[in-house]
């Protein structure tokens, strides 16, 4: 009987960091605990990971197998830490369609892990394959009472980012 492979796409792994990257690390490795898993990450996680992979040797590695896609330089070039980076994730989402095609890669299930929410799409349906997108999450707006010790700017960010995930085209909860 032929084992069920997961496509896991996770932007953000790495088992030294905590919250999403952590998230992304430990969910990889809790689905490689029952199937095979391709994890596609960034390049920037590479290190990390076969750094962790190789001084922690465990069983479950040999049920995953890491590849890496970034953009071309000249489409991240100006991504600096935060900024920029959900416009650089929804490139990234886009694009890593073609990778994947490319690789011909054999798989049953796609899961699109981390470093998303309820209003920034996917693309993986275009796999043709049974798609589990999440965990996902919302980041609703924080109440201004929340926000009083903070900069008017805090605010005004907050209150842009709101308008974004609320305009049209964006995925959003009634």
């Amino acid at each position: 009987m032929k084992t069920t492979t997961i496509l896991a796409t996770c932007y953000a792994v790495n088992p030294y960091k905590g919250s999403e990257d952590a998230m992304g690390w430990n969910f990889v490795c809790q689905i490689a605990k029952f199937r095979k898993v391709i994890a596609i990450t960034r390049e920037n996680n590479r290190s990390s990971i076969e750094k962790y992979m190789k001084e922690n040797p465990d069983e479950i590695f040999e049920n995953i197998q890491f590849l890496y896609f970034d953009l071309p330089y000249w489409a991240r070039f100006w991504k600096k830490g935060s900024r920029g980076a959900m416009v650089y994730f929804y490139l990234w989402q886009r694009n890593i369609i073609g990778f994947i095609k490319s690789k011909q890669l054999d798989f049953d299930i796609v899961h699109n892990l981390n470093f998303h929410n309820d209003w920034t799409p996917t693309f993986l349906w275009k796999l043709h394959k049974p798609l589990v997108w999440g965990p996902v999450g919302h980041h609703p707006k924080i109440p201004r009472q929340y926000l009083r010790f903070y900069s008017f700017r805090t605010l005004l960010n907050d209150r842009l980012k709101w308008l974004v995930k609320r305009s049209p085209g964006s995925f959003r909860r009634p």
